[in-house]
């Protein structure tokens, strides 16, 4: 029973994909806009948690109606990102291009140069998978930490595309080994800094203002290793994808190293914050955040 529900689910998948290969990408997208606009007026699941979560960010800033509305164009971006992402099969390097601008990437190269690797740290803000195949573009090797989907049937295509595209991955479970031996061959590995970690694995600092478990893992191997540490940042605007990076982010010296974690780590928290704050819709606010 259960090898008859994978296949099926795998049919399903392979249908959907196959059909937003050959409908026009105006209508993909229109589709993408659709769904995001009927999952948040009619469907009620995470809807709550999104507005509770604007509210948590932009209480003080924003009346009730503007959060409304925020969180609507939100649940648009899930649709549209939904819709991009199912594209992406059909799309050549030279559609991708025509799609993805990239506009700086000499904080990465100026990082490299220091012969340590280089630690890039991003969230989950624009179409991230994008902004993944974007690095590719941008001739990097870069090898990002991620954390599989717990359906294997979706896992395996979601998986399987990217790679497609030219994106390296490392399990997010027991990495430590391979980022350190990648960083000491002048490697890339990024990490998403923008969720919620469990005690064990995080320290407590701000995030809008409010305190929040983060990955206290790029400090901790930036201080071990002495790799830079360099933001990314990736938004959708007029129908196409652009992808930036921010200056270095040095550690912040403390007086212990626990110390010098939290600072630095709080920092980091700071970079992620104010890019969320230039496109707050593009921002995965249906994460529970704040635990």
């Amino acid at each position: 029973m259960k090898g008859t529900f994978t296949t099926l689910q795998i049919l399903t998948i392979r249908l959907v994909l196959y059909l937003f290969q050959i409908l026009p990408e105006g209508l993909t997208l229109a589709l993408g806009r659709w769904f995001g606009l009927f999952w948040f007026h009619v469907v009620p699941y995470r809807r709550r948690l999104v507005m509770e979560n604007l509210r948590k960010a932009f209480s003080r800033e924003k009346t009730d109606a503007e959060i409304r509305a925020l969180a609507r164009e939100n649940f648009i971006h899930y649709g549209l990102y939904l819709a991009e992402f199912l594209r992406l099969p059909g799309m050549s390097q030279t559609d991708l291009l025509k799609k993805i601008k990239i506009q700086e990437t000499r904080h990465i190269h100026a990082a490299l140069a220091k012969g340590k690797g280089a630690i890039v740290i991003c969230g989950h803000y624009g179409n991230f998978d994008m902004m993944a195949i974007a690095q590719s573009l941008a001739g990097f090797e870069c090898h990002i930490i991620t954390k599989t989907i717990k359906n294997k049937s979706v896992d395996l295509f979601w998986q399987k595309i990217r790679e497609e595209k030219g994106v390296k991955f490392l399990p997010k479970k027991e990495s430590a080994f391979s980022i350190l031996k990648l960083l000491k061959k002048n490697k890339i590995v990024v990490m998403i800094i923008d969720q919620h970690m469990k005690k064990n694995k995080g320290v407590k600092v701000r995030f809008f203002d409010r305190p929040a478990w983060t990955m206290k893992a790029v400090a901790m191997i930036a201080l071990k290793t002495g790799s830079p540490v360099v933001p990314v940042f990736s938004w959708r605007e007029g129908g196409l994808h652009y992808l930036t990076t921010g200056p270095e982010i040095p550690l912040v010296k403390g007086g212990s190293s626990d110390e010098t974690l939290l600072l630095s780590t709080q920092k980091f928290n700071d970079v992620i914050e104010g890019f969320i704050r230039k496109h707050p819709e593009q921002w995965i606010w249906i994460h529970r955040r704040w635990k």
